[in-house]
């Protein structure tokens, strides 16, 4: 899921302000990787990497809102009636701001055969007229398997990722969570079809999320389901521009649980829409990117702005 954190204001109370942040120890990396290479664009989804090569990115994410998505009815001081689901404003003139990077990495073992880990770098910021609460720091790590049973104009690959509990989860005054305090395990079957232009394909992706017992909190989340759809279409024949459009949602069992609102109902359902232009510049390959959730308990009601780059080298 893209979205990038629930409503602070379900997962937090009033308390101390945080510290400065720190500069990611993920940047000196980044700064190696980019300066190092001949462009390469891979697309996601389906799409294993040749052996030996090594591909990475870096992506920045921003969003701002003074609204969200309702968890329960309420009537508003103007006396709107809100239904579970509706956009509503915050109490106190409260406004939610989430900067993250999201650092990606594969690599190709074999043809068919691809290795990647994921992680973010979150700062999360939510104010109104009682406080300022906010958190920054590592969230949680994510680590995938690829494999490719069908490499032609076909692509079908199964995809098996393990999301490790790595990002600091407090439940304190004043502290934000970072990561959900447990491991998921996920495994999915992707497909995806070259339409014969560069930047132009198809696909879509179907599969189910194991949530693992939080221990110190005693909380099953559930499981769930999750898909997505996708499509990009090059612009000019010489593959420098395109355009991609997908669609993910999640549905979780009737017991699934919300880790940033401990002790309650708040499911992770979601729907989400997005646009990315491509653009594949002499020394990255650019990507420039709009989604938002159209409905979520407690999500953020504004769209994700997105800013990626990333690089492909040969190792061998």
């Amino acid at each position: 899921m893209h979205a990038l954190a629930a409503d602070p204001r379900a997962r937090s109370e009033p308390g101390r302000r945080g510290v400065r942040p720190r500069l990611p120890w993920i940047l000196p990396l980044l700064v190696t990787l980019f300066t190092a290479a001949a462009v390469s664009p891979v697309h996601a989804g389906a799409w294993t990497l040749p052996a030996g090569q090594l591909w990475a990115k870096a992506s920045f994410l921003y969003q701002f809102t003074h609204d969200f998505y309702a968890d329960t009815g309420a009537i508003l001081p103007d006396g709107t009636v809100v239904e579970p689901g509706d956009r509503r404003p915050y109490d106190d003139g409260g406004a939610s701001r989430q900067r993250v990077i999201f650092v990606d990495a594969e690599y190709g073992v074999t043809d068919r055969l691809t290795v990647g880990a994921q992680i973010p770098w979150k700062e999360l910021r939510f104010d109104d007229r009682i406080e300022t609460t906010k958190s920054w720091g590592a969230g949680d790590l994510k680590t995938a398997l690829r494999y490719a049973l069908l490499t032609g104009r076909d692509r079908l690959t199964i995809r098996t990722a393990v999301k490790w509990p790595t990002g600091r989860f407090s439940v304190e005054p004043g502290k934000i969570p970072l990561g959900e305090n447990q491991a998921d395990l996920e495994t999915g079957l992707q497909w995806g079809r070259g339409l014969g232009r560069p930047m132009s394909w198809v696909g879509a992706e179907a599969g189910r999320r194991f949530r693992f017992r939080d221990d110190e909190n005693g909380i099953d989340p559930g499981d769930e389901w999750f898909w997505w759809t996708e499509a990009g279409w090059g612009l000019d024949r010489r593959g420098r521009t395109g355009l991609k459009v997908y669609y993910q949602g999640a549905r979780g069992d009737s017991e699934s649980v919300n880790f940033f609102a401990p002790g309650t109902a708040l499911s992770r359902d979601f729907d989400e829409v997005g646009v990315t232009a491509m653009v594949d510049l002499p020394w990255t390959f650019l990507e420039l990117g709009w989604s938002h959730v159209l409905s979520s308990e407690t999500y953020p009601a504004a769209p994700v702005w997105s800013v990626g780059i990333s690089r492909a080298v040969g190792l061998r």
